[in-house]
């Protein structure tokens, strides 16, 4: 079994996770899914859209950057409501390269410090085999 397939068959009741090219015209939908997600898992409104802000330009990034000069790609979003952590964790995959962000992005550049801000936990973390952006929120009355 590839590893793809088996983080789908891991997804829990309640969980979203969604596989799709990585073209901008599945973002909308995607954003949408989530805010949906995030609505029932119970997050507070600001929380909510703070979540959907962040999630969809982590999307927007790997839309964008992870597959330059090829034909398409794939990304992996995740949403996990996890009670024991008293957090939600969302996650965004994709399987391309990573770009460094340049020195002086000029009026570009502003996804990643945007993502940072919108959460209180975030790590992005680029490998030979993609990037996974992994933000948290906390779940009300943690």
């Amino acid at each position: 079994m590839n590893q793809g397939q088996k983080q789908l068959d891991d997804v829990q009741e309640g969980d979203l996770h969604v596989r799709v090219p990585a073209v901008a015209g599945r973002l909308t939908g995607l954003r949408h899914a989530l805010a949906e997600w995030a609505e029932r898992a119970g997050l507070a409104p600001a929380d909510r859209e703070a979540l959907t802000l962040a999630s969809y330009e982590a999307m927007a990034n790997s839309v964008e950057h992870a597959y330059a000069g090829q034909l398409q790609g794939v990304l992996d979003l995740r949403a996990v409501r996890d009670p024991a952590e008293g957090r939600v964790v969302v996650t965004v995959t994709d399987y391309g390269q990573w770009k460094p962000p340049p020195a002086n992005p000029g009026t570009r550049g502003r996804g990643l410090p945007l993502i940072r801000g919108l959460t209180p936990d975030s790590a992005i973390t680029p490998s030979t085999r993609g990037t996974t952006v992994s933000m948290c929120w906390p779940l009300p009355g943690s």
